[in-house]
């Protein structure tokens, strides 16, 4: 049996839907700067 391609396993995740999170913080002298909160969701529409 052949490993999947990722074209297999995008479409996947896009038919199961799949949320992605993550925090960037950036600090000088152990003073945050700058934060960010980042969220993405993937999903496919049924048309």
């Amino acid at each position: 049996m052949s490993e999947p391609s990722l074209a297999d396993l995008l479409d996947r995740i896009v038919d199961c839907g799949a949320v992605i999170r993550g925090d960037v913080i950036i600090s000088l002298a152990g003073i945050d700067l700058i934060r960010l909160d980042l969220r993405a969701l993937l999903v496919g529409i049924d048309e």
